[in-house]
């Protein structure tokens, strides 16, 4: 006979044919008599549902007995209940509190029967508190000590790392006690900036070239702010905004060896997390040092804000690496990841599990890690991977209570829509943008439409008019144009460059890409770069390198040709002409005019107290000849800032061109 607590008052039994008898009496703790209210025979097996009279409180250990047989009450599919979730939501903190004198350690788990947190081999017994949580208070000094959990579920010991730990040794193999007024003091806040441009950049990609000790780590990444490389490059440009790509704990690496030569070693990304409180040791010098990683990505941090450019986390909510070994399911079987009907894992995410963020605690995770990495670190936005498989309420949550802290944080994320178990009018995708307010979205629109058209795909005046107005995506339209995320490469896929050179003359990816940058960079909403964009980067043609080699990935800052300057050039442009810059549906309707040439496409931009702009796009290699009024002035020839009067222009290749009435 098996017995599984499915809810409050539920039991399910399952019981061999030839042990059961109708109207048999069964009994918890062998006092209490459930009632049989389903019975179905199946196969050579009995399957039961038996009612409590009275709450079953599954962190207690219960007896299931007949006359003759008796078992242990096991873990079933209790945690997966709307009421379970909504009986052990707990809005305090979680992880533990450390001071000199005293430590005190919570864990939220309303499941487990005994627990332990283990520390040089003692194990510290912790007490249900409420709501699911478990909390002990040791009084030494604990600063510097490894930790970890032991606990039993059902009849079973296991042991895991604490969901909210903030640091941890090489490979995650267990937490450690940090005194966070110990690291370093970071001495600049947030940066503010209402014109935001953001450059997408993986710490060991921009620093992998260097072959040193410290390569592809913060602290390599830290260094090259005064440099013609990195940092130094990248404030040069005019950036606003550095997205760093995943840079808390992850798996599918070796975090103790750094040196690509190794046989040993193994490249990732890191879009698989493992803790989401933890920076990463695989882009720290040291992985065994627990302090070591904080102190390198404070810094890191630090220096890009003293550059004045805000720090943009990328952040992974949709899935983890591995499911059985999230600290989270451990401690809460069944109540971390989304399931089909037949109680099986779903993969919208496409890595083997999606999490379940409208579970109140998972919600909680994601939004006290946010909180986490905005206080310690101050990042001033957050990239959410796949976020169309979150929840809006989280979403929104999550905004709420980051810009509570910094008005000006962003937030962004990937809104495609994807086959998630979620009614469609909660999940955070794109089509659902009309609730979200504030929240910005990849416009995976513009991306195909003007990757066609860089590809020699001839495009209609109006619907280049149409996407550069920045509020339409692929099926719809933003709010405003603000939730929009403009971009035409991005870490998934092929670079710009490697993509067109399958059909286009090598001499005339230069032309193309500058062309490219251009629409990125003046089209209404936020324009995004993907780091060696503007270097002409190549993945020597592959389309998914997250597991390939520094060979691969690594980004080349002196590559040439390159189009830094034009690059340059552009952002100079938006920032000194309101014209690029409207957000507002009803601004941009009414401030950009689509003129009617029948050769190329002129769109005349309005802005009061400024003169009119008239911006030509070429797409082909087409002569054409356009004539202006007198006393025209072009003032940008697709790569240069120019002041040259014209009466004509011949357009001869593809590129963006900006004239001044």
């Amino acid at each position: 006979m098996k017995a599984y607590l499915e809810d409050f008052t539920i039991v399910k039994v399952i019981i061999d044919n030839k042990n059961y008898q109708t109207n048999q009496k069964f009994y918890i703790n062998k006092t209490k008599e459930l009632k049989v209210i389903e019975e179905n025979c199946i196969g050579n097996e009995v399957h039961l549902i038996l009612q409590s009279d009275e709450k079953l409180v599954p962190h207690l250990d219960y007896t299931l007995s007949t006359v003759d047989i008796e078992t242990n009450v096991l873990l079933g599919k209790i945690t997966r209940s709307n009421l379970f979730d909504k009986t052990y939501y707990f809005d305090g903190w979680l992880g533990y509190r450390y001071t000199k004198e005293k430590t005190i350690f919570r864990v939220w788990s309303p499941v487990v029967k005994e627990i332990y947190v283990i520390i040089d081999d003692v194990k510290h017994p912790l007490q249900y508190m409420e709501s699911g949580v478990w909390t002990t208070t040791i009084n030494q000094d604990l600063e510097s000590k490894a930790y970890y959990y032991r606990c039993r579920i059902n009849s079973e010991f296991f042991e895991t790392l604490d969901p909210y730990g903030n640091s941890s040794n090489a490979n995650n193999k267990c937490n450690y006690i940090i005194d966070i007024d110990k690291t370093y003091q970071m001495k600049y806040g947030y940066v503010e900036s209402k014109n935001p441009i953001i450059y997408e950049l993986s710490v060991r990609d921009a620093t992998s070239f260097l072959n040193k000790t410290d390569s592809g780590t913060f602290d390599a990444l830290t260094k090259s702010a005064s440099k013609d490389y990195g940092l130094g490059y990248i404030k040069n440009l005019g950036i606003t905004h550095i997205q760093l790509m995943p840079i808390f704990a992850f798996d599918g690496v070796d975090e103790s060896i750094k040196d690509s030569n190794s046989s040993l070693f193994k490249y990732n990304w890191g879009y698989n997390p493992t803790q989401y409180f933890v920076p990463s040791g695989f882009l720290s010098k040291n992985a065994e040092d627990p302090y070591e990683r904080i102190n390198e990505l404070k810094k890191l941090i630090d220096k890009i804000h003293q550059l004045g450019m805000g720090v943009n986390m990328d952040v992974v909510y949709n899935h983890v690496y591995d499911n059985l070994c999230f600290p989270f399911e451990k401690l809460v079987p069944g109540y971390t990841f989304r399931t089909d009907k037949q109680g099986f894992l779903t993969n919208a995410s496409w890595c083997g599990n999606d999490l379940k963020t409208d579970h109140l605690m998972i919600r909680k995770l994601i939004i006290d890690s946010l909180q986490y990495f905005q206080k310690i670190y101050r990042i001033d936005g957050f990239r959410f991977d796949l976020m169309g498989l979150i929840d809006i309420d989280t979403i929104k949550e999550a905004y709420k209570k980051i810009t509570m802290a910094n008005p000006f944080a962003m937030m962004y994320g990937e809104g495609w829509n994807m086959p998630v178990e979620m009614p469609n009018n909660i999940r955070a995708n794109m089509n659902n943008c009309q609730k979200l307010e504030h929240i910005a979205f990849f416009n995976d629109g513009f991306r195909e439409f003007f990757k066609s058209l860089l590809n020699n795909n001839s495009k209609s005046r109006q619907e280049i008019f149409h996407y550069m107005k920045g509020y339409y995506y692929n099926g719809g339209e933003f709010l405003d144009a603000s939730q929009s995320i403009n971009y035409l490469e991005c870490h998934d896929n092929r670079t710009l460059y490697d993509f067109l050179k399958l059909n286009n003359e090598e001499n005339h990816i230069f032309d193309k890409i500058s062309l490219g940058l251009a629409i990125t960079i003046l089209t209404m909403g936020t324009p995004f770069i993907h780091a060696g964009e503007e270097l002409l980067r190549t993945k020597h043609g592959f389309d998914n390198s997250y597991n390939l080699s520094d060979d691969i990935n690594h980004i080349d800052w002196y590559k040439i040709p390159n189009l830094t300057n034009t690059l340059k050039n552009l952002i100079v442009i938006k920032n000194k002409y309101p014209h690029f810059s409207y957000l507002k549906k009803e601004d941009i309707n009414k401030y950009l005019r689509l003129e009617q040439t029948s050769e190329i496409t002129s769109i005349r931009y309005l802005a009061k107290g400024f003169p009119d702009l008239q911006v030509v796009i070429s797409q082909d290699y087409n002569e054409y000849t356009k004539y202006f009024a007198p006393g025209t002035k072009l003032i940008f020839d697709g790569n240069n800032i120019v002041d040259v009067t014209v009466e004509k222009y011949d357009f001869i290749k593809p590129g963006l061109y900006i004239f001044k009435k």
